[in-house]
């Protein structure tokens, strides 16, 4: 007696499915897609920056499209996606909000009048946060679910990158709940917060240490299976004789027709110029740079700014990260992943960025909107550069990986009135916000901007989780912006 899903095994977990046979037992219900091998998986990628989108000076930005719809406005933080010819490949959500306590009790997603480090977890867990500064998820995050959904075997669940070594202010501390994105839930309900990885070195070792056979004659035969050049039936000879030899005739010629058909389709697929360039091993990235010095002592004077420090080449960082990423993407190695460009609350010292004699967070409290601008701009590079990479792959079915990919990119607040400090006209906000959301997973519409006026930045989010198959809400929340589908 087999099973009815019994996988014909070969080298490298190269599988073959067995038809209906009198040998099989009663059906049973048949494995996600996505694990299938030669199915095509879908991936999720959520980043979050530690900047606000507008400064003191002003209730605007200069993100946010004058007008709705396909062919956007490019105004200057959206630059990047025009310079690497993604703009139609990714859309931007504004008129977002989190909202906050009004005297009623903190409402489902929202957060206290405390804006520093409370606008994390509502976005990426749809949870509200406590009465105080604190910002902990109080329920598994976005990544966490969607690896549960669509991981399947890959060998690594997910991917959690922090491109921001230190957080640059005080004791300039490496770890803790504002260098997160992710947290795990328990079986007895309580929450593990995981660790990114910080180190592009390390991230890389992870991924691909033994990853291309050493000795030439393997190499080469993995390059081959990568091609699909191999015949899967070659590689389950052994298995496909032992359990033939089992089989009634009547079964036996089923089995027979079986492979001929396979045989087939397989003659057919090498008339088909392989995938070249989608999945092989990336050079690796070598030492990491040098981590920056704090920039500010934090409620102190002991640290004047310093433009030589609170970097650490950050921009090479996420270069080598989001390659990390799109590699591992192609070679499903990995179907999900989260990056923290930067801190909840960021310190980056802009002057190597940009020229601006500020770290990232100071820029937002002085009345220097092209400051704020170049800000945002570096982070939505970040996300342009990852469209990019993903969209020139190809995936199993010669596809594009982004069209089965959604990449979301979150900020930690917009501009417009601040509860906390009573102030019309504040970076510290969560009204005006704003979301991009990159890909074609799901049906997602690429290339538009939308007004969801008041809805919640984790219903963008859902939309991406719904987009790759993850059904229902986040958190506290449900529903996802109806306008990006369709």
């Amino acid at each position: 007696m087999i099973t009815r899903r019994t996988f014909l095994r070969g080298i490298g977990g190269v599988a073959v499915a067995l038809p209906a046979l009198e040998i099989m037992d009663s059906p049973r219900a048949s494995r996600a897609a996505a694990d299938v091998p030669g199915a095509r998986p879908c991936r999720f990628v959520v980043m979050q920056a530690g900047v606000s989108t507008g400064a003191d000076s002003t209730d605007d930005d200069l993100l946010v499209p004058s007008a709705t719809g396909a062919g956007y406005e490019i105004r200057p933080a959206l630059q990047s996606l025009e310079d690497l010819g993604v703009a139609a490949d990714v859309s931007l959500v504004s008129g977002l909000k989190i909202p906050w306590d009004t005297g009623g009790g903190i409402p489902p997603g929202g957060r206290s009048v405390f804006y520093h480090y409370n606008t994390i977890g509502p976005q990426v867990a749809g949870t509200a946060t406590g009465t105080e500064r604190g910002g902990r998820p109080r329920g598994p995050t976005c990544d966490q679910l969607v690896a549960d959904a669509i991981a399947g075997e890959t060998p690594h669940r997910l991917l959690t990158y922090r491109v921001q070594p230190a957080s640059y202010v005080g004791r300039n501390e490496i770890g803790g709940d504002s260098g997160c994105l992710s947290w795990r839930s328990n079986s007895d309900g309580s929450l593990d917060r995981i660790e990114p990885t910080v180190s592009p070195r390390l991230a890389f070792e992870s991924l691909f240490t033994g990853f291309a056979p050493a000795d030439p004659a393997e190499a080469e035969r993995a390059r081959r299976l990568l091609g699909r050049r191999k015949s899967i039936l070659d590689l389950v000879h052994g298995n496909t004789e032992r359990l033939i030899a089992k089989l009634g005739t009547g079964d036996r010629r089923r089995m027979e027709r079986h492979f001929d058909e396979i045989r087939a389709l397989e003659t057919r697929l090498d008339a088909i110029p392989p995938v070249v360039g989608s999945c092989m091993l990336p050079a690796a990235p070598g030492a990491d740079p040098a981590i920056g010095e704090a920039i500010i002592e934090y409620e102190g004077a002991g640290q004047p700014y310093s433009t030589s420090q609170g970097y650490s080449n950050e921009d090479l960082r996420a270069d080598v990260m989001t390659d990390l990423v799109a590699m591992a993407f192609a070679c499903d190695l990995s179907r999900v992943a989260s990056i923290l460009l930067t801190e909840w609350k960021c310190y980056m010292n802009m002057f190597q960025l940009a020229g601006y004699e500020s770290d990232m967070h100071e820029l937002t409290h002085n009345p220097n909107q092209p400051g704020v601008t170049a800000a945002v701009a570096w982070h939505v590079k970040q996300l342009a550069r990852l469209t990019l990479k993903l969209r020139d792959r190809q995936d199993v079915d010669g596809s594009s990986l982004l069209d089965h990919t959604a990449i979301v990119l979150l900020f930690e607040g917009g501009h417009g009135y601040d509860p906390e400090g009573d102030s019309a006209v504040s970076s510290h906000s969560t009204e005006n916000m704003v979301a991009l959301i990159a890909g074609r997973a799901g049906g997602l519409r690429a290339g538009q901007h939308f007004i969801a006026r008041d809805m919640h930045p984790a219903n963008v989010v859902i939309s991406a989780m719904n987009a790759v198959g993850v059904d229902g809400g986040l958190g506290d929340l449900d529903g996802n912006v109806s306008q990006l589908f369709g």
